[in-house]
């Protein structure tokens, strides 16, 4: 006869459900018959939660399902008030699969962080030049300083930078409206 487990407690699910969690760290926060609340840092994320409530509600076993990017939780509420060992574990797995192909349409973490500082850095300029300068200005001023320095040496380097230092003219000025 097959086990029981959700409604039992969170603390008699196998370590070999927990297992399958230790990447994307997911704990249980609460379970009783018929609902369980668990949660996970990288589900804070709006894609991440969307998809989660969504394609986790079209599981068999699932009546609703509600993910929080707020506080990365996901709480679902059963068909039934118990369900075995491992219909839990095929659960868990469609959970934590859902969740991993979720976060191939996010912003890498690392990217956002590196974003907000440039973007930091830039308005420090910005504020300290009144204007007369932006982090893209100066690296783009760097690169045409450094290539010019470096052309008799290096042409093929040199060209590379100039490249470059175009590429930032040209994008920044793009974004202007002409007159």
């Amino acid at each position: 006869m097959m086990s029981t487990l959700v409604g039992i407690g969170a603390s008699l699910i196998t370590p070999k459900v927990m297992s399958q969690f230790r990447d994307q760290k997911v704990k249980v926060i609460h379970a009783m018959p018929g609902r369980l609340r668990l949660q996970c840092d990288s589900w804070k994320n709006n894609i991440v939660a969307n998809a989660l409530s969504k394609n986790v509600e079209k599981y068999p076993l699932i009546l609703t399902s509600e993910a929080s990017p707020i506080t990365g939780s996901l709480t679902l509420t059963f068909v039934v008030p118990h369900i075995s060992q491992q219909e839990l574990e095929e659960l868990m797995q469609y959970i934590v699969q859902t969740a991993s192909d979720a976060l191939l349409f996010t912003d890498a973490t690392l990217m956002r962080g590196m974003q907000k500082t440039l973007g930091f850095v830039d308005r420090g300029i910005k504020k300290q030049t009144n204007g007369f300068a932006d982090f893209d200005s100066l690296f783009a001023f760097f690169l045409l300083g450094k290539g010019i320095h470096a052309f008799s040496n290096a042409p093929a380097f040199s060209s590379s930078l100039f490249y470059w230092a175009y590429t930032i003219i040209k994008g920044k000025g793009s974004d202007q409206p002409h007159a």
